[in-house]
């Protein structure tokens, strides 16, 4: 009984961990170039029981396997991409293809799929945050209120080559969240080749809000049953300590 408690507080933390990362989709299901999350379950290990009788072991019966509870294994990232959103603006920018964008932060380079870009009072090209948008050169800029940038890529200002964007391929397993949608990276990263961007629009969240309603109802249900299972076992035990230990 004390085990089936464990196993029912299991599950409980593992749905308030599910509807913490759903909270999280939600919330962020505007900001531009957000990926999903999803939290995947892994069942702790079973144990085997027996009903013993008799003098002899070779009397036991074996009942079956009992499960000792669940836990949220790992989160990853839905790499699945947002709709494209025209904006008209220059500074915005869109991956039309796989890879993210490269931004310098105090903590070293971080990647992006959120084009949402400025040009601050020095001409360069920053996120909301001030992180210079990197090329092949470095920052990019200065640059006058004409630049272009092409599909492949590259900058043009008045006739003038600028600069390439650098854009890097990465696995998603090997990406690490930092942020709304910055993102880190556990392996060295690859430039890509095959880049392919459009000016003037932006990349929106591909978070699914009826999927994420779904879920989070199906989450809710699953943590009201565990409660009421910790209810339920805590009653038989005070009944087995109140009641039967006195006959």
């Amino acid at each position: 009984m004390i085990r089936g408690l464990y196993t029912s507080a299991s599950g409980m933390l593992a749905t308030q961990t599910q509807s913490e990362v759903i909270g999280d989709n939600v919330s962020n299901a505007k900001t531009p170039g957000y990926k999903e999350q999803l939290a995947s379950n892994i069942s702790f290990p079973s144990l085997l029981i027996e009903r013993m009788g008799g003098n002899q072991a070779s009397e036991a019966v074996q009942i079956g396997g009992l499960g000792t509870g669940i836990g949220v294994d790992r989160i990853t990232l839905s790499n699945l991409q947002g709709s494209l959103q025209t904006t008209g603006l220059k500074t915005d920018l869109a991956l039309t293809s796989p890879g993210y964008f490269v931004v310098q932060t105090p903590e070293g380079e971080r990647y992006t799929r959120n084009g949402h870009f400025l040009k601050d009072g020095n001409g360069m090209l920053t996120t909301p945050d001030g992180y210079a948008l990197l090329g092949e050169k470095g920052p990019i800029g200065p640059l006058s209120s004409n630049f272009d940038v092409r599909s492949d890529g590259t900058i043009m200002d008045g006739g003038r080559l600028v600069d390439v964007l650098r854009v890097v391929e990465i696995p998603v397993d090997a990406l690490r969240r930092q942020g709304q949608s910055l993102y880190g990276a556990s392996q060295p990263v690859q430039v890509s080749t095959t880049a392919q961007l459009l000016q003037g629009s932006i990349e929106t969240s591909n978070v699914d809000l009826s999927g994420q309603m779904v879920q989070m109802i199906t989450v809710m249900k699953a943590y009201e049953a565990n409660q009421r299972m910790i209810q339920t076992q805590d009653e038989m035990l005070g009944k087995a300590v109140n009641e039967v230990g006195k006959i």
